[in-house]
């Protein structure tokens, strides 16, 4: 694989970073994703399963419980298909996430994604996301 196929992998994760977790386009979902899209990320409750509708359903509600949701990438390093980002997260805890109810509480906490990229699109995720961190924020655990 060469380093431009490696730039070109990172474009479509920082492109998912900027039309969906900071424009919010559903809309984009189709064109970066792909059809069979698997989510392994254990925290996240099933929230993108189901497919394309599984997905837009999971973003849909994502994006009620953080409507200001803002995600800067940290970093981003490319192997082979894969494309690793450390990325922080910031909104507004505006509806029920992860079986919270909405708090009005501002929170930042970060991840670490890894997304496999299969013919230009997002194939697959895995990643671990400082739940300990978000939840103290929300004022669930002390």
């Amino acid at each position: 694989m060469q380093n431009s196929e490696f730039e070109r992998n990172k474009a479509v994760v920082q492109r998912y970073v900027d039309e969906i977790q900071n424009a919010h386009s559903l809309d984009a979902l189709e064109s970066i994703f792909a059809e069979d899209f698997v989510d392994h990320m254990a925290s996240s409750g099933g929230l993108f399963v189901g497919g394309m509708d599984g997905l837009k359903r999971g973003y849909a509600a994502f994006l009620s419980a953080f409507p200001d949701l803002q995600v800067t990438v940290e970093d981003m390093i490319a192997e082979g298909d894969k494309v690793v980002a450390f990325k922080t997260l910031t909104g507004t805890h505006r509806g029920t996430h992860l079986g919270v109810p909405p708090t009005g509480k501002r929170v930042t906490y970060q991840i670490i994604s890894i997304y496999r990229i299969k013919d230009g699109k997002i194939a697959a995720y895995w990643g671990l996301q400082d739940e300990l961190s978000l939840k103290r924020q929300l004022g669930v655990i002390a």
